[in-house]
């Protein structure tokens, strides 16, 4: 995925949302572009085709950077805005802390779209009066992307979780209830609901009226369901490592490497020794980095004797870091977002002061011990 920086958030662009940009273009010019570029020139149609197509890119990055600029200013750290075929998502790093800041963030989406909805409708409204002319495929544009993008923020207040309504709706049910799980599991047992409604309507459509739009909106939601059902699993997650904290999970006895180790030393010293296969790396006891046996394997094993850790490593300000008074949960969150076999727990005081590690085994070996003992 390629990524850039936006108002300090890193956007990735999945290649899915590429390929439905493509289909975007392909279905405005098989209907002969926007409706007031009809019959016009080729490259007209094209150049009108692409505008449109690009705009609603813009759209979802406007309605996904709301979401992230709320959370952010909710105490809710985001770590990236990724852009798929299916719209946007914006990375939490954990939980909203209330029922207020959950609200906030979900609905600065619809908000957002819906104000840009408006802004676009009144462009080309004033384009329109301005009679006819090549101003006209703009207030198509304007007119157009105006009505989508209320489109977008009533389709996203569908209360069917996680989409923005679902989570309005959590946040409602965890303000009455005080009870943040219970309004998990009631949001996302009725957004399971909604998206199975959506897949009915869907299959509906591509029966009796268009096959295409109807398949699209089944596997919109089939997705949705897949969503909420994973919530639910997390919810559930989040119920089991109820009181744990890192420091609970961690291996305080972790070992650590020089970094003027060649990879030919370092494999026959330290990694075939290791069960996990990640270590930190640290110079006078100070953190600057780590290295696993994903990043030895990129190297030719012949040009080990002449590398060093300290060429391949990645740096501290890289690295994914822990604290242990931090809940478990913020372990697992980070493992599902990624491939790295361990997270390095540092001091709180201190970012460079190795104190442990989590490990993947050890964290699932926490799990499925505190499963068993709430199955007895």
């Amino acid at each position: 995925m390629r990524a850039i920086t936006l108002l300090g958030f890193r956007m990735k662009v999945h290649p899915s949302w590429l390929f439905a940009l493509g289909l975007i273009v392909i279905w405005l010019l098989s209907a002969g572009g926007p409706p007031l570029a009809l019959g016009a020139p080729e490259p007209i149609r094209w150049l009108a085709a692409l505008a449109a197509a690009a705009l609603l890119f813009l759209s979802v990055v406007v309605h996904e950077l709301a979401h992230a600029v709320a959370a952010r200013s909710q105490g809710i750290p985001v770590s990236e805005v990724t852009l798929h075929i299916f719209g946007g998502t914006a990375a939490l790093e954990q939980d909203p802390p209330s029922a207020r800041a959950e609200a906030l963030a979900a609905v600065a989406g619809p908000v957002a779209s819906a104000s840009l909805g408006g802004i676009l409708l009144l462009l080309g409204a004033a384009f329109v009066s301005l009679g006819p002319g090549p101003l006209q495929v703009l207030a198509e544009l304007g007119l157009g992307l105006g009505t989508v993008n209320l489109l977008l923020a009533l389709v996203n207040l569908v209360p069917a979780f996680p989409m923005d309504g679902g989570r309005i709706l959590r946040g409602a049910i965890w303000a009455v209830t005080r009870d943040p799980a219970r309004a998990t599991s009631v949001a996302t047992g009725i957004g399971r609901a909604a998206s199975l409604m959506v897949v009915g309507g869907g299959l509906l459509t591509a029966a009796v009226y268009d096959l295409l739009l109807g398949l699209w909106v089944a596997i919109i939601g089939y997705f949705l369901f897949s969503a909420a059902r994973a919530s639910r699993r997390r919810a559930e997650l989040s119920r089991m490592v109820s009181g744990v904290s890192i420091r609970d999970v961690m291996d305080p006895g972790a070992a650590s490497i020089n970094p003027n180790l060649t990879l030919d030393t370092f494999v026959d010293q330290s990694l075939m020794g290791d069960g996990n296969g990640f270590f930190p790396v640290t110079v006078n006891d100070e953190l600057v980095g780590s290295i696993d046996l994903r990043q030895v394997r990129r190297v030719r094993r012949s040009l080990w004797p002449q590398t060093r850790v300290a060429d391949v490593m990645s740096r501290l300000e890289a690295l994914w870091t822990l604290t242990e008074p931090q809940p478990a949960l913020d372990a697992i969150n980070r493992f599902s977002r990624s491939n790295t076999p361990a997270i390095v727990v540092v001091a709180e005081d201190d970012p460079r002061r190795l104190v442990g590690l989590v490990t993947r085994d050890r964290l699932m070996s926490v799990l499925r011990h505190r499963e068993a003992l709430r199955a007895d």
